[in-house]
C-alpha cells in the first residue's frame, strides 16, 4: 500500500509538512522503526534521546515534534503529540477488525440471550442463558459465556475466552486470547489436614474502555464483588484474585498478580513480575517497580521496589548502596583477619 505525507497530513489536525513543497508526491510503502531496514518508509521520533539514530536513518520522512524538526532537512510531517499522531496513522494503514454482523452456525446461543445489532459471533462460541453481548462486537472463536453475563457494546473478545456465571462488563472491552473472568477465587479453610473450599459468591464487574492481555484471569468475589474500574489496561499473564478492588486508569504489567481482598487506587502503575499481597491498599498514583513483592500498605504516593519492606525507590537506593559498602567491609575485615595471623598478633574479641 503506498501512501503520501499530504495523506498522513490530512489525519491529523493542526500537523504540518515541512522540508517539502510537494507532499502529495512524495510517497512511502511503509511505516518502521528508525533501524528499519525497509525502503521507502516514514519513521518517528518523540524525543532528543533517539536524535542521533533519527540523522542516521534510511528513512524518506520523519513525523516528529515543533521543537525537534528543525534538526531534519528531509521531509518532515510536525504534529501536536508524536504517539497520538503515530496511533492516527497505524490505524489508518492498518485497520483494526470491524464486526460484520454475521453468526457462525456452529455458534451455540440460548434462545433467552441476546445478541446486539452489528455483533459477529465466530465460530463454536457458546453463549448461556440470559447473557447478553453489545452492539458492534467481535466474539472470536472458541469464546465462552455462561449465564446472566453482560457484555456491552463494542466488545473485542480474542479466542477461547471464558465468562463464568454473572460476570458483568462495560463498552469497549478488549481481550486478547484464553483469559478467564469469574473463576473461583482461592479461598480454603484447612481443618486436621484437610481443605476445606469455601463457596466464592461474588462477581465479576468491569467498567468501561478497559483492554486486557492474553491468558490472564480475574477471579470472582467471595462474599463481595471483585471490581476492575474504567480505562484500566494489563498486560499479558495477569492475575487478580478475589474481592479486589482496581480504581480507574490503573496499568498492570505481565506476570503480575494481586492476591485478595487488596484496594487499589486511581492511575496506579504496576510494574512487570510485581506480586501484591493481600489486604492491602495502594493510594491513588502509586507506581511499583518490576519485581517488587509488596507485603505492606504504602503509606504514601510514591515509587516502591523490594521484596517485602515497602520501601520507596529512593530508600531502596540507599540500602543497596549500604549493603554494598558492608560487603566491601566484610572483604576487607577478613584480610585484616589473615594479616593478624600471619604477624601472630592476637586481637581481643
Amino acid at each position: 500500500m503506498l501512501f503520501t505525507l499530504a495523506e498522513l497530513q490530512k489525519l491529523i489536525p493542526d500537523s504540518e509538512v515541512r522540508n517539502s513543497e510537494k507532499p502529495d508526491e512524495i510517497k512511502f510503502q511503509s511505516i518502521g522503526s528508525l533501524d528499519s531496514s525497509n525502503t521507502d518508509f516514514i519513521s518517528f521520533i518523540a524525543n532528543k534521546t533517539n536524535l542521533k539514530d533519527a540523522k542516521k536513518s534510511k528513512a524518506l520522512g520523519l513525523i516528529t515534534n515543533s521543537e525537534l524538526a528543525s534538526e531534519f532537512t528531509i521531509p518532515v510531517l510536525v504534529v501536536p503529540n508524536v504517539d497520538l499522531g503515530l496511533i492516527a496513522i497505524l490505524n489508518y494503514l492498518f485497520p483494526p477488525n470491524k464486526p460484520d454482523g454475521i453468526i457462525s452456525k456452529t455458534a451455540i446461543i440460548h434462545p433467552t440471550a441476546k445478541i446486539g445489532e452489528g455483533s459477529t459471533i465466530g465460530d463454536y462460541v457458546t453463549i448461556g442463558a440470559n447473557s447478553s453481548v453489545g452492539k458492534n462486537s467481535i466474539l472470536e472463536d472458541g469464546v465462552k459465556i455462561a449465564t446472566n453475563v453482560k457484555i456491552g457494546d463494542n466488545a473485542r473478545i480474542g479466542m477461547n475466552c471464558v465468562f463464568h456465571k454473572d460476570t458483568q462488563i462495560g463498552n469497549n472491552f478488549i481481550v486478547f486470547g484464553n483469559s478467564t473472568f469469574g473463576g473461583d477465587g482461592f479461598r480454603f479453610s484447612t481443618i486436621k489436614g484437610i481443605h476445606h473450599k469455601i463457596p466464592q459468591v461474588g462477581r465479576v464487574i468491569i467498567g468501561d474502555d478497559v483492554e486486557i492481555g492474553s491468558n490472564c484471569a480475574v477471579d470472582r468475589g467471595g462474599l463481595e464483588d471483585t471490581v476492575i474500574g474504567n480505562g484500566c489496561k494489563f498486560d499479558n499473564m495477569v492475575h487478580i484474585g478475589h474481592n479486589v478492588k482496581i480504581g480507574n486508569n490503573v496499568i498492570i504489567a505481565g506476570q503480575s498478580g494481586v492476591a485478595g481482598s487488596t484496594t487499589i487506587g486511581n492511575d496506579v502503575l504496576i510494574a512487570g513480575a510485581c506480586a501484591i499481597s493481600d489486604h492491602l491498599e495502594l493510594m491513588d498514583g502509586t507506581v511499583v517497580a518490576g519485581g517488587t513483592g509488596l507485603r505492606t500498605s504504602p503509606k504514601e504516593k510514591n515509587v516502591y521496589i523490594g521484596w517485602d519492606w515497602g520501601m520507596t525507590f529512593a530508600e531502596f537506593q540507599k540500602a543497596r548502596v549500604n549493603i554494598k559498602h558492608l560487603i566491601g567491609f566484610n572483604k576487607w575485615a577478613s584480610r585484616i583477619k589473615t594479616l593478624e595471623k600471619k604477624l601472630g598478633i592476637v586481637a581481643e574479641e
